[in-house]
């Protein structure tokens, strides 16, 4: 929330710094013509508020230190935590690139190159944060590097980057599979699995991992319990701005577990019951 702030900060600046105005608020009229500018679809006219957000002197140059902070309001602005912490490699790295002669600056239409080697423009969802993607997916290519090793690379990039998210979903993943392991194990014990087979054991470990997600799937849309946590320190750890997408993975899981559950027993224990016979049901199932 207060990178978003930051950000918006910034647009306001350069969008008032073009047209030479110098004011805390607008009025209707530059609010319609700093709109017209923001929702003009065209790579040009977004590319060019960005370049003004950090060029804020209006030489038409940028150092490195401004580069700097294109890739950090980028970041910001995508919640991309570890492309943020690595701005100052990555500016040191286009200026090694796009200022061999040491000038100290770079040229606008030197980092828009940059940025246009990435072929695919996206839609205005994605306005001013393909700064972001471009250069993040581009400046690897500005040095040579095998395939496995560029693989290697993106790979740790996207553990340093997504580790939150990885750690949270394995432990609940592997509470899933031990509460399912362990109701089938029990119930591979019970009289009943004689009578109902591996149906019981599926349905009884579906079942049980549909208890603990309907006790869990209501935390992440709980907004106020979540904004507490985030402010503490278990906000380092778990990303509770993902909420409503583990929100929607525990739905997900529930009605895989539902169709394990009820599919079991509809399809098949409840027919083994019917059809067994008398003398095997007396000996398992009997009194």
């Amino acid at each position: 929330m207060k990178d978003s702030k930051e950000f918006a900060l910034e647009l306001f600046d350069a969008l008032s710094r073009r047209r030479r105005l110098k004011v805390d608020k607008i009025g209707r009229d530059e609010l319609y013509e700093f709109w017209s500018q923001i929702t003009d679809e065209s790579f040009d006219s977004r590319l060019q508020i960005f370049f003004d957000m950090v060029n804020k002197n209006e030489d038409g140059r940028i150092t490195e230190e401004e580069v700097k902070e294109i890739i950090r309001l980028s970041a910001s602005a995508n919640k991309l935590s570890r492309l943020k912490e690595q701005a100052e490699e990555y500016a040191a790295l286009i200026m090694e690139e796009l200022d061999p002669e040491r000038l100290g600056y770079i040229e606008l239409w030197q980092l828009e190159t940059l940025l246009l080697q990435k072929d695919t423009y996206l839609n205005y969802s994605q306005a001013l944060s393909y700064t972001s993607q471009a250069l993040s997916q581009n400046l690897q290519g500005l040095r040579k590097r095998s395939p496995i090793r560029r693989m290697s690379t993106n790979f740790v990039y996207y553990l340093q980057e997504n580790w939150r998210r990885i750690w949270v979903i394995a432990l609940w993943v592997l509470i899933l599979i031990g509460l399912f392991t362990w109701k089938f194990i029990q119930y591979r014990r019970k009289n009943a699995f004689h009578v109902m087979g591996y149906c019981l054991l599926t349905a009884k470990g579906a079942a049980e991992t549909l208890k603990f997600n309907m006790a869990l799937i209501l935390l992440p849309v709980c907004r106020n319990t979540i904004t507490w946590l985030r402010n503490t320190r278990l906000g380092h750890f778990v990303p509770f701005d993902d909420n409503i997408n583990f929100h929607m993975t525990i739905a997900g899981a529930i009605v895989i577990g539902v169709i394990l559950h009820a599919g079991n027993h509809l399809a098949c224990d409840f027919p083994r019951l019917v059809n067994e016979s008398q003398d095997k049901y007396a000996e398992y199932l009997g009194s």
